[in-house]
């Protein structure tokens, strides 16, 4: 159902390798490409838009990119709280604020695709999907549930993708 995508971003993928190296040898960061065609892969399948590559400066990407920047940062610090409770009453460094922060930003912007392809029906998106399911099965797919399902596709479906890439890619250059 989404092969165009995918073939559509490995090929802008592949463009962008080629520009960058069509006059001779060029060092590439791979792991940066590979997030990028991740997420726009993971994102078109579910809502329809790219929000990485050099052409997508719009309000709306800039944003998803500030959210996504924000959401690794938090996720990969350390949090002494979890190790001393203590700390973690006291609201050292804030960082359960920063979360409910975070959370409250992700769930107006998730909102916000939602209800824009709540007024657009004429999609075939996953967002669309949903929202079809939606209709006829209020109580298993309410806002919600999909916007849980969106969180869950963008958490464990872009930097795995990656990172998996990568991997691949050093095994077969290295044998």
């Amino acid at each position: 159902m989404f092969l165009s995508i995918r073939q559509d971003e490995i090929k802008r993928l592949l463009q962008k390798l080629y520009q960058s190296s069509h006059s001779g040898f060029a060092n590439v960061e791979l792991k940066f490409l590979f997030s990028e065609l991740a997420f726009n892969i993971i994102m078109r399948m579910v809502a329809g838009k790219r929000y990485f590559g050099e052409n997508e400066d719009s309000k709306e990407a800039k944003h998803f990119r500030k959210l996504i920047d924000e959401a690794f940062s938090l996720g990969v610090g350390l949090n002494l709280g979890d190790f001393l409770p203590l700390l973690r009453w006291i609201g050292y460094k804030g960082h359960e604020k920063n979360l409910a922060r975070l959370s409250a930003k992700m769930d107006a912007f998730l909102q916000g695709l939602i209800e824009e392809h709540r007024h657009n029906k004429n999609g075939n998106t996953m967002i669309d999907h949903l929202l079809f399911l939606q209709e006829s099965q209020l109580e298993y797919y309410t806002d919600t549930i999909i916007k849980g399902i969106m969180t869950v596709m963008l958490n464990v479906g872009t930097d795995t993708s990656a990172v998996t890439i990568e991997w691949a890619l050093s095994a077969l250059l290295n044998h």
